[in-house]
């Protein structure tokens, strides 16, 4: 990559629909739409949108899990100027209406669930298609067409023009939701320019080219598959695999049937592949690269998920999606031993420092503080969260990521922990206090802490520990149960223990240390 890119989403897929018009694009089952067609059909789409209003700063959520609908979708907002809010497919009525009202969602666009789950019973549900509703609209992405073209493609092409002529790659162009440790998401604002360079770098640091094949499982409401996915793809001409959703031998079916050269995920989706015990049925030998980020993994695991699925350039990154996402990845050609250790180094076009904030400056090679990083990848802030946006984001520019680590006399970063509490399970972000306030709601509950404990595959499970009330019943099933209504699946407690107190410090915070090593002491009686 030479110098900065400063173009918009739309313009990025319109180069590569004249550099390989023919070239395999975005394919699933027995669907498959060259570059040109996507850039034809998310054009076609874009200028319907513009003539229902929806335009330049439009808030348009988009919800479904990973479909050809979903990406045409994406691009036609991108063309049309809209800034698009991803939302997680696995929310229910609360989250979702919190997530809309907190991003000023103008129209909601939907596809299908997990298992092909029809979500108008939650739309329903939430209120949201009451003639009141806060929406302009709500639409079935399958009331889109795939196969519709205008009859005048003149006129759209004039209406795009006119449109895209006021379009900036500074401009927001999506609104992703994150969990904060307060609890409430937070949406971080990423523009057209930070998430073209970002996908670009990974395409320069990857090697991926035309001839590449992608397996995209990676959830598409998530900044990493966005940037690493689609963005990538188009960048470096590769053909796009759907997966819905990630389910191991889904995902196996996928690379052997169409020989798939690229994976990227989650720790816990490649722990989940190597230890799943029908594995060896198929061939994953065509699988050469991929980043495997999100979360934290251990060295050995990481080499043997290498060794097992013989996949020399599986690149660890880190990042957040507050950095659009990526912040470091290790080296294309660093030696694997190396690789299972480290992070890599920052991102050209990037600064990287670890901050002292003892000492209130930056700390020395190889002594452990801060990572911050700055440059065009850093978010433009948080949705109407100003005072949140200013302690992520100090007066210099720098992002505080809360994440701890130390870079070594090469530059390459080696993290350590986590300032916040935050909970990673499969890769997704989970904020304890919100099942925490969840819990609560519960009659005869004193005290709750919801704390994250090692596990094999998912790297982390959920813990509540709970204190009740005198004489209140304690029951493990009415709690988990409770979350489930109330929240995401994936955020229901897998453990549920009674405490009669809590380990404090002399400030009157939980131990979470303690409290954890109390929880692993009972997980290891249970056996």
């Amino acid at each position: 990559m030479t110098g900065l890119l400063s173009e918009t989403i739309g313009e990025l897929l319109h180069k590569r629909a004249v550099l390989t018009p023919n070239g395999a694009g975005i394919c699933y089952q027995d669907r498959c739409y060259s570059w040109k067609e996507a850039d034809e059909i998310s054009d076609f789409w874009a200028a319907d949108f513009i003539r229902r209003g929806i335009s330049r700063g439009k808030h348009v959520a988009l919800w479904g899990i990973n479909s050809p609908e979903w990406i045409m979708a994406y691009f036609a907002f991108m063309k049309s100027g809209a800034i698009v809010l991803p939302v997680n497919t696995c929310y229910k009525e609360q989250e979702l209406n919190r997530v809309l009202k907190e991003g000023d969602a103008d129209y909601l666009f939907y596809g299908k669930g997990c298992n092909n789950a029809d979500y108008r019973p939650v739309i329903s549900k939430a209120g949201l298609d009451c003639p009141d509703t806060f929406l302009k609209g709500i639409v079935s992405l399958d009331h889109l067409s795939c196969c519709g073209m205008g009859e005048n493609r003149e006129e759209e092409k004039r209406l795009l023009k006119d449109i895209e002529q006021n379009l900036s790659s500074k401009d927001t162009a999506n609104i992703l939701f994150t969990s904060g440790t307060s609890g409430v998401p937070k949406g971080v604002m990423l523009s057209h320019e930070n998430m073209v360079n970002n996908s670009a770098e990974m395409v320069r640091s990857m090697h991926w080219n035309e001839s590449d094949r992608m397996c995209l499982s990676v959830p598409l409401f998530h900044c990493f598959g966005i940037t690493a996915g689609i963005l990538s793809a188009v960048h470096a001409g590769a053909a796009i695999y759907i997966n819905q959703y990630y389910k191991s031998i889904g995902v196996m079916e996928n690379i052997q049937k169409n020989s798939c050269t690229i994976l990227n995920g989650v720790p816990s989706m490649f722990l989940a592949m190597v230890k799943n015990s029908r594995r060896k049925e198929y061939d994953l030998s065509s699988l050469r690269s991929g980043i495997i980020a999100g979360s934290a993994i251990h060295p050995s695991d990481y080499l043997h998920i290498c060794e097992e699925l013989k996949m020399e350039h599986l690149q660890p990154s880190y990042g957040q999606t507050e950095s659009s996402p990526a912040i470091t990845i290790t080296g294309y050609s660093d030696p694997i031993c190396q690789k299972a250790l480290t992070a890599g180094k920052k991102i050209p076009y990037t600064e990287l420092r670890i901050w002292d904030e003892g000492k209130k400056r930056v700390a020395k090679t190889g002594s452990v503080g801060e990572i911050q990083s700055r440059g065009y990848h850093i978010m433009k802030g948080y949705y109407n969260k100003t005072n949140e946006a200013e302690v992520a984001l100090d007066e210099e520019g720098w992002l505080h990521t809360g994440d701890c680590g130390y870079l070594d006399e090469h530059g390459y970063l080696y993290i350590t922990g986590r300032k916040k509490e935050m909970i990673i399970r499969g890769g997704e972000n989970i904020a304890p206090v919100e099942i925490e306030n969840c819990i609560l709601e519960l009659p005869g509950i004193k005290d709750v802490k919801v704390i994250g404990v090692d596990a094999q595959v998912l790297q982390e499970e959920i813990a509540a520990c709970i204190i009740m009330e005198s004489g209140a019943e304690f029951s493990e099933e009415r709690v988990k149960e409770h979350v489930r209504q109330n929240l995401a699946d994936y955020k229901v407690p897998k453990y549920v223990y009674r405490f009669d107190s809590f380990p404090f410090n002399i400030s009157g915070k939980v131990m979470v240390h303690e409290l954890r090593q109390e929880v692993e002491k009972r997980l290891a009686k249970r056996g």
